[in-house]
């Protein structure tokens, strides 16, 4: 007997576009959401250095803007790798939320409204 010639199996349409939704998404998230967490996280401790660090304005920006790089190489790097897409956003949300929080309690102790 000859063996059957199989068709390879297609996805449903509709699996197909949630796959692809799911994917656009997390570059969404990884890209916007990532440079939002690291933009806030970075505001506040930049702050938070100029507060209870001793450090100049000026060096403490830097820093903060040195160690927001790193910060989103690594945001970006678990987006993709964390299975859930639902923990991608809730740790970038909950980072710019407590990062803009933050950043919005410490201005007027700096005078910088």
């Amino acid at each position: 007997m000859a063996a059957a010639a199989t068709k390879p199996d297609r996805q449903a349409p509709s699996h197909r576009w949630s796959r692809r939704a799911s994917l656009a998404l997390r570059v969404v998230a990884a890209i916007g959401g990532g440079y939002a967490c690291t933009v806030a996280l970075a505001s506040a401790s930049a702050q938070l250095l100029v507060l209870f660090g001793s450090i100049a304005r000026s060096e403490a920006v830097i820093l903060a803007a040195m160690l927001g790089f790193i910060l989103y190489l690594v945001l970006l790097i678990w987006s993709f790798s964390e299975p859930r897409l639902w923990r991608v956003w809730a740790l970038l949300l909950t980072g710019i939320l407590i990062g803009g929080a933050l950043s919005q309690w410490l201005a007027p102790l700096l005078g910088t409204d």
